[in-house]
This record gives structure tokens, sequence and C-alpha cells, in this order.
């Protein structure tokens, strides 16, 4: 008797499951929903285009999965109907996961994303983490056990249920219908895709095809034939030091035309000194930075794998080590993160800097740490100075100190609460500190800072800066440039982070070449390229060309398919093959 009761508590327990999964998968669905209409929807100024697309392609994911559920219960052996509802529960787990991930970074669920940084569990942790310390935080985290606490409620139960079975296929249909219907209507736009579901998003992408020998033999002759103009300036004797601040964008700037103020120190050094107007990441994380102001080269994913990492970055010609020892300098790179993340540290050896400083220095020692393990920004600095003081070489330097207070989810390490007003003037003020430091220790007499945003938060834009800057918005960040350098005070020209080490390079007396795709800002006469590249964030498949004033063209990664997305820019072909070479020319493996 017990045990028939206990049975019938399970079934109980399964039915109550099997009824909230389309009930949490609908809640799930509103809030992506509304999360598309409040970041497309806002910088597209049509906030109301986005509700009903992204429910009508959750809804065909919702029809599948209720029908594979419909056949779970029809199944006449009861290891399919476990397989099936365990496979149910997966994608349903990913849809929980998706929608808790935009919620925390603004970005979807790739799963390649997911493998390549499944390596790094403990840093991964370190910034999931700061995400969960807030009410919001404990939603996230509590979505997600929901989900697999319904999940594992389903699954209690594996008997065959007919009346189940045509419940729940009746729903799948119904489902189905809704989203033909919505789906009859879709956004013409290319922000469409934000509305996929995440198995949609997760399909195999162009970006993955690989070029044909005679296609990508055409598109490198064609590139090669790309004219360059190569020369040297007067040498600078002294110090180079490049800041590269985490998440640092331009909408934080009154300076940079925003209605927001969270960096007045830095735009008090931008207006004592030089700053660039428009100026632009060429990706949309900290990695893709690296390898554009470090390592020399565009972030372009390799044609045909779908994990990339530094290695596929590793070309030694013109990168900022090389740039230093060229010209009698010290490499120098300091985080107070950690550099095996990502396998960064090995990456940077590998581009033959002489110093690789992070988390794991004696000088961060008993301090507390945040995201990736680093010490927040002030010790950083600290750290920096105190090399300084220290050094046994008397070369001058070339160093880059790469930030991590800022990391999302912006965490002000004052407060230690998620605050990202506070986390950013934290920073403003950090710098500020450095800038000060420096000048009253007379580095300015000989020496160059640059300081300059690794790439545009990861948060949906804000109406005010979409519609003044359309899609460049994805890639604005701020430059500012202080020290004995003779350049404009304000340079509106376009540049971009790939002119950051021809540009040193020109200022340190090297041969430096300006082409259509690289340009000099740190001379009297700024000389920018003719095109930015950016490769999006939310379009893994697609890289922006940016040329004049405000003009914008999509290039679609799909093979030797490759094209582009309504407009061209000028030389379409020259710039396609650039995109192309740049492309094959990183190492398959």
């Amino acid at each position: 008797m017990t045990s028939r009761l206990q049975h019938r508590g399970w079934e109980r327990l399964a039915h109550i499951a099997l009824v909230s999964i389309p009930m949490a998968f609908v809640a799930l669905s509103v809030l992506r929903a509304w999360r598309v209409a409040a970041g497309a929807g806002n910088y597209t100024g049509c906030p109301n285009c986005f509700w009903l697309p992204t429910f009508g392609h959750d809804a065909w994911l919702l029809a599948g999965l209720l029908g594979v559920l419909a056949v779970s219960y029809a199944a006449p052996w009861r290891w399919l109907s476990l397989l099936l509802k365990l496979a149910v529960g997966m994608v349903l787990i990913l849809f929980a996961g998706d929608v808790a991930l935009d919620s925390l970074l603004s970005q979807r669920l790739y799963l390649g994303d997911a493998l390549r940084l499944s390596k790094h569990i403990d840093a991964d942790f370190s910034v999931v983490s700061a995400g969960f310390n807030s009410a919001d935080g404990i939603m996230r985290v509590g979505i997600v056990l929901a989900m697999i606490c319904l999940v594992a409620g389903v699954c209690v139960s594996i008997k065959r249920q007919p009346r189940t079975a045509r419940m729940l296929a009746m729903g799948a249909v119904a489902a189905a219908l809704f989203s033909a219907f919505a789906l009859s209507r879709p956004v013409r736009y290319v922000n469409q895709l934000f509305t996929y579901n995440v198995i949609e998003a997760n399909l195999p992408q162009g970006r993955m095809k690989t070029f044909s020998a005679p296609f990508i033999a055409g598109q490198q002759r064609i590139a090669d034939a790309i004219p360059k103009t190569c020369g040297r300036s007067p040498a600078f004797a002294g110090n180079v030091v490049i800041v590269l601040v985490e998440s640092l964008s331009a909408w934080h700037s009154r300076l940079l035309g925003s209605s927001y103020d969270w960096t007045p120190k830095l735009d008090a050094i931008a207006q004592e000194n030089h700053y660039l107007s428009h100026f632009y990441a060429n990706g949309f994380t900290t990695s893709m930075a690296a390898v554009s102001v470090l390592g020399g080269q565009l972030p372009l994913d390799p044609a045909g794998k779908l994990l990339i990492d530094y290695s596929d970055f590793s070309d030694l010609g013109d990168t900022l080590p090389d740039i230093a020892h060229r010209s009698g300098r010290q490499a120098a790179f300091f985080t107070s993160g950690d550099v095996s993340f990502l396998d960064l540290g090995t990456w940077l050896h590998h581009l033959g800097f002489d110093v690789v400083d992070g988390s794991t220095s004696p000088f961060y020692a008993g301090m507390k740490r945040w995201q990736f393990g680093a010490a927040e920004d002030a010790a950083l600095y600290d750290r920096f100075l105190d090399w300084i003081d220290k050094r046994e070489d008397r070369r001058p330097f070339l160093s880059t100190l790469l930030t991590v207070s800022t990391h999302p989810p912006y965490v002000d390490p004052r407060s230690a609460k998620i605050d990202p007003e506070n986390a950013f003037k934290y920073v403003d003020l950090q710098i500020d500190r450095f800038y000060r430091t420096l000048k009253a220790r007379g580095f300015f007499e000989d020496g160059v800072l640059l300081v300059l945003g690794d790439h545009r938060t990861m948060t949906p834009l804000h109406k005010e800066e979409y519609r003044a800057f359309a899609e460049r918005s994805f890639a604005r960040v701020p430059l500012v440039v202080a020290g004995k350098v003779d350049m404009p005070a304000v340079i509106d020209a376009p540049f971009q982070q790939t002119d950051i080490g021809s540009s040193i390079a020109d200022l340190l007396g090297l041969e430096a070449c300006v082409s259509p795709f690289t340009g000099h800002f740190l001379r009297a006469d700024p000389r920018p390229a003719d095109f930015v590249l950016h490769t999006r964030g939310d379009d893994r498949n697609r890289v922006d060309v940016y040329w004049g004033d405000g003009a914008v063209a999509g290039f679609r990664l799909d093979g030797d398919a490759s094209t582009w997305l309504g407009d061209p820019p000028p030389k379409p072909s020259e710039v396609a093959a650039w995109i192309n070479s740049r492309r094959q020319r990183a190492p398959a493996q």
C-alpha cells in the first residue's frame, strides 16, 4: 500500500512538472522578448517590432519540445522515453541558460564560446559569481535551478500515458501554428538574428565554411596588390605606456557626445592633451582587443574553425614586442588578472614580450581578488610603478597595462556591489591618479601615455547612442594620448585599434606604412585609413566596414559565397579580398 501511494506521489510530481514546463518556457520567452525589444528595439527605433518574431522563433522550439515529449509518453520502451525526456531537458536548460546569460552579459549562449571557455572554470566562476551577488543574480540562478528541477520531475515517470501524449501533441500543433503565423511577419532587418532561439543561434555558421584553393588564391592576389605608402619619421627616444581599459566605452564620456558623465577625469585629461573623437575597437571582446593592439592583426574568425584562440594570431610581424625590440626597447605586459585564461600568457611570450606579469605576482599577495582572480585597478597601477622603480633593464620601454575592474558585471571595488556607474567612476579615478603620478614623476617630459577602451560594454545600445552613431555605436571607444608627441589636440578622423602598432612604429622612427586599411595618428598630420573594420558580436558571421563620415556596410562571411549586405563600400572587391585573405592567414587546426 505504501509503495502504491509513493508511486502515485511520484506520478503527481511528474504531472505537476510536466504542466509547469510549457508555463516556464513561455515565461522565459516573454523575458527574452522583453530584452530583445529593450535592446534591438531601442536602437532601431522600433521597440514593438521584435516581440512577435521573438515569440515566433521560440514557439517552433516549444512545438518541437512538446512533440518530443508526446513521443516519449507514447513510446513502448522505457529507455526511449527516458532518453527523449533527457534530450528535451537539455534543450530547456540551454534555453534558460541563454536567457540568463543574456541578462548577465548581453551575450547569447553560443556553444562554441562555452567550449572555448570551459577550460577555465575558475575564471568563469569568478565572473559569474560576481554577477550572482545581487537580487538579479539570485533570480538568474533560480531560473536555471527551477528548470533543472522541472526536468528532473518529468523524468520521474517513464511509463506510457497515451492521453498525456495526445494532449502534448495538440499543444505542439498549436505552438507550430502560432510560430507559422508569427514568422510570416519577420523583422526584415539585420537585427532579426536577435529573435532567433538558442538552437537557431547555434546552427552551422557561414564563417565555418572554408575557401576553395582557387578562390582564396585570387583573393590573396587582389589583397597583395593593394597599394601602401611606407616611410620613416624622426625617432622618438622616450617610453610608451598603453592602458587598455576593460569595457571603457564612448557612451561613458560626455566629451564624446554622451549624456552620461561617468569619466569626467579622463575627459579632463583628454582636454589637457589629445584625444580621438572617432576611435573604434576592431572586435567585441578583450581577447580581440589584445589581437588588434598587441598583435597588430584584425581579430577575424579563421575560416573553417568553430573555436578560435590566440594561437590563430601568431604572426610575429608588426606586433608591439617586435616594434619595441626593433626600436631598442623592452616590451612589457601587466595585468592584475589571470594570464593563463585562454592561454593569454603563452601567446604573449610567443609574441616576444620580455615581461608578462599577472595575478600571481607576489605584489598582489594578500589583496582581495575579483573577476579573473584580479586585484583592483589601483593595485595594477601601483604594481607597474613599482616595476619602473625596481627594473634593472636600462633600455626605454614599451609597456601595456590591461585593467580588469570594469569587467562585467561591473562591480565597484569600493562597495563590492554591482554598480556600473560607480564601477566606471572608480576606474576613472584610478586612471587620473595614475596619470597625475606619472606627471609628478616627470614621465611626460619624454614619455607618451595612451588610454583606450578594449571594446564597447556588453550592454544594449542606448537610444541616443544609436540615433547619433547608428551601427558604429557597437565599436566606439575612447582613445586619449598624453605626453611628448606632436599631434593635433583633437582628431576627428576615424582610426581603429589596429592603427596603434603602426602609429607607434611611426613615432619611434621605424619604417611604417599607411594603406587603405592602416592609418597613423601619432603625428602632426594624422593619416587615417580609408576603411575601419569591426567584427560584430551580435552576428558572428558579419564584419562591418566603416568609411566616409558615417557610412557602414556589412560583409557576410560565407566561404567562397561571402558577400555584401546592402550597399557595399567603395572598392568592394578589394575590401572583400582584404577580409577573406586575413581570415585565411590564421592557421587552421
